[in-house]
């Protein structure tokens, strides 16, 4: 996530789940990585929207626009969810 310094949010930058418990509007950043870490792709989000829900319109969103049908995810735990 990244926060905001002001105190008022708009439709996009929204107080959502902080790790480091700010109360500041945020938005929540999405990336997508090769196997050496070599960014592919990066999406934002509306800053309430949790992580587990921005795993499938960032992979989604890239294998529509480069055609690609075989992807291995990567990633925490925390990222899965039953509908990922």
């Amino acid at each position: 996530t990244l926060y905001f310094e002001t105190d008022e949010g708009d439709d996009f930058r929204k107080p959502g789940f902080s790790k480091e418990r700010r109360l500041e509007p945020q938005i929540t950043v999405g990336l997508l990585s090769d196997a050496s870490g070599f960014p592919l792709a990066v999406g934002a989000f509306e800053g309430n929207m949790a992580e587990t829900r921005t795993m499938l319109p960032m992979i989604e969103r890239f294998s529509g626009t480069y055609n690609v049908d075989d992807i291995t995810v990567v990633a925490d735990a925390g990222m899965f969810s039953d509908g990922n």
